[in-house]
């Protein structure tokens, strides 16, 4: 970067004696500009208002020259720490001394360029330690003011203690110890807030506080409100100051609040808000528990039930979203009904349901199966003056040796449901174990693969957005971009029900490329109404093979006009290994037109850490794997945060993704993984619309 030119202001001199003056600086290699004006108290106060950016002035002493007072006057009062260095024909010791107790810095022979040279070059290195100063001073205070309001703000009881004495508290901790105003909490003793019963310990922490002002301490103890009411809390003691005075500072949190807030975090993390079901994170982790524990082994044999309304975005187009979710929370209200107690029902996706339930004969399974679509078909809508025909189509399958894992169980039910639907829906399907299931397979495949070409064909396709959150308070909108495949019921399946097959037909590229222009375009519409966000889209191995890729990309951003630095490319790990020539030239490419690049499914591999420096890396997403019982397992939190400390010295941000339960949150922020995804932020939604802003 080239060195930024001193900007000098030359009181008096001739313009010749100017030139020598920046000859001089250049020929000791410092680029220098200058402006001369004449001793005159006007040209000099407008001079000083318009060059901002000024390093230094030259005042030189001759004959009519502006008086020195005077000239400090002017300078005090629009730019005060400005530098001024006199230059006159024979400076002498009295003089010298006589110009710096008003304020010059220096004085030298005006011939004497070299000396000058040096004098400017000292005077400019300390101009700009003053304006760092100031710069860091001016941050010190807007600093100290977010403190201020953030400590005011803060949810968290928060005081200052000076000698076991409160000096200062925020209103939480007032109206936390049922106290009116501040002016009743200063010079209060600490002591008064801890019930007497833990006066003799409490003390013995407060002669610590005040014999080490480093101490820190975190202590569980019974405090007391203003009425006398006792209650439980946590103590968390940490040096600060106010004022320049040392201090310590005190928050407090009531225990019986966090218990209250544990509980509202376990229901959010296992119930559907809308409709009070279990949601889909937890119901899948319920599924692979059974899967895990019992169907290998043929114990405690389970039914699954998939049902789905078949003409809900129909109803939705016609209603409303309001009524339409209104007719959800009623159909869930009557299901529930049907089910048993010991059933597990949960809300799987926006209009599909899920029953886990002890393995039945299969007269008894019919028989539920039959009722729950009567219920549906049968159901008045009360909020509308429209004529509501809801029904729904059910697929059941029974566990067996065969279902390895949750996924297995629900894919298979969710095919089962297809098949209903196939046949006009308002009906149910029950796997048949008599029929192979290379035979099921097959027609299935079939199926979806005439529906992938038509999707393909007809555009029916459609982007979902997963909104990634980071963990340490930066609110730029960034999205994950998944896809939908839209069936001929304008209903929604999930990537993880056709990918494959999208794959068995060599049709990823085409795919991918689909993904990427439309991503683009609305990323660009997005943008053009004002909001500031960015996508991930990932890209396929089979895509990788594509020379022409990076060349596709750059006509989408031109053809919609917009910015590389908007994009982050993902690719699978796994992916990356096995084509990372063709890889490491996308890569190369993308960073030239600012496009970020992520790899994601991360950390499995025998030497994960090996391929960080194989291409430009912006992000690294972990594998969900990381996340599943993260909580629970020691091993997983130490592999998480070794690969995070790495990653992390390399400059690469880190993902964690498949986050699904709230236990998961404290860990990943204090390993410092940077970003979360995942069903307990917001699973994929057809809408952007996240508020990155919420506390």
């Amino acid at each position: 970067m080239p060195e930024e030119a001193i900007e000098l202001l030359v009181l008096g001199n001739t313009t010749p004696e100017v030139e020598a003056y920046l000859d001089a600086l250049r020929n000791n290699g410092n680029p220098a500009h200058a402006t001369r004006i004449e001793h005159d108290a006007d040209q000099l106060g407008s001079a000083l208002k318009e060059k901002r950016s000024l390093d230094l002035l030259i005042y030189t002493i001759e004959n009519e020259a502006l008086d020195t007072t005077q000239l400090f006057a002017i300078i005090g009062a629009i730019n005060p720490i400005i530098p001024v260095v006199a230059v006159c024909d024979t400076p002498d010791e009295e003089l010298q001394l006589d110009l710096m107790r008003l304020g010059v810095t220096d004085l030298v022979q005006r011939k004497n360029h070299p000396h000058l040279v040096q004098v400017i070059l000292r005077e400019h290195k300390h101009l700009g330690g003053m304006r760092r100063l100031q710069r860091l001073e001016r941050q010190l205070e807007e600093a100290e003011e977010r403190c201020d309001a953030l400590t005011e703000s803060s949810r968290d009881a928060i005081a200052y203690v000076h000698e076991g004495m409160h000096v200062t508290a925020n209103r939480a901790y007032l109206e936390l110890f049922g106290l009116a105003g501040e002016d009743e909490i200063e010079g209060l003793p600490i002591l008064d807030m801890i019930a007497s019963a833990e006066h003799q310990t409490f003390k013995k922490l407060l002669r610590k506080l005040s014999a080490d002002s480093d101490y820190s301490s975190e202590v569980k103890t019974t405090c007391v409100r203003d009425n006398g009411t006792e209650f439980s809390a946590e103590l968390h003691f940490t040096p600060a100051s106010i004022d320049g005075e040392a201090c310590t500072q005190v928050i407090i949190r009531d225990q019986s609040i966090s218990r209250e807030v544990e509980e509202k975090l376990r229901l959010l993390s296992t119930q559907d808000v809308q409709t009070g079901l279990y949601n889909r994170q937890y119901f899948i982790g319920q599924l692979d528990e059974e899967a895990k524990h019992h169907f290998d082994r043929g114990q405690n044999p389970q039914t699954l039930l998939y049902i789905t309304l078949d003409n809900f975005t129909e109803i939705r187009s016609k209603t409303g979203i309001k009524k339409s979710d209104a007719l959800l929370l009623e159909i869930a209200g009557e299901i529930r009904k049907i089910v048993s107690k010991n059933d597990l029902l949960a809300r799987f996706g926006d209009h599909t349901f899920t029953i886990l339930t002890a393995k039945q004969e299969l007269a008894a399974t019919e028989e539920k199966a039959r009722k729950i679509c009567d219920t549906v078909a049968s159901h008045t809508f009360q909020e509308s003056d429209s004529d509501i025909n809801p029904s729904c189509s059910i697929g059941v399958v029974f566990s067996s040796d065969d279902v390895l894992s949750g996924h297995d169980f629900i894919t298979q039910a969710y095919h089962a449901c297809e098949h209903a639907r196939s046949n006009g829906g308002n009906d149910f399907y029950i796997t048949d174990s008599q029929i192979p299931e290379d035979a099921q397979t097959t027609a299935s495949e079939a199926n979806l693969s005439n529906l992938i070409r038509y999707a393909f064909e007809n555009n029916q396709f459609q982007l979902a957005y997963q909104p990634i959150v980071s963990l340490h308070g930066d609110t730029r909108e960034n999205y994950a971009i998944t896809v939908r495949l839209i069936d001929e019921s304008k209903e929604e399946i999930q990537p993880e029900h056709f990918l494959n097959q999208v794959k068995s037909l060599n049709r990823m590229p085409e795919l991918d490329r689909w993904v990427i222009r439309h991503a683009i375009d609305e990323l660009a519409t997005q943008r053009k109404q004002g909001k500031k966000i960015n996508f991930l889209i990932s890209v396929s191995g089979a895509t990788l093979e594509d020379d022409t890729l990076l060349l596709f990309i750059c006509d989408c951003l031109r053809d919609y006009e917009a910015k590389g630095s908007w994009v982050t490319f993902q690719f699978d790990d796994d992916e990356a290994r096995s084509h990372l020539h063709q890889l490491q030239k996308l890569a190369e490419g993308l960073k030239k037109i600012k496009c970020k690049t992520c790899l994601g499914h991360f950390g499995l591999a025998k030497k994960p850490e090996a391929i960080l420096n194989s291409f430009p890396l912006d992000f690294i997403q972990f594998h969900s794997y990381f996340l599943s019982d993260l909580f629970e397992n020691q091993d997983k939190q130490d592999a998480l945060n070794h690969l995070n400390e790495v990653i992390q010295a390399q400059n690469i941000k880190t993902i964690a993704s498949g986050v699904e339960d709230a236990s998961s949150l404290a860990i990943l922020w204090s390993i410092g993984v940077n970003y979360i995804r995942g069903y307990f932020i917001q699973e994929p939604s057809a809408s952007i619309d996240y508020d990155f802003h919420t506390d």
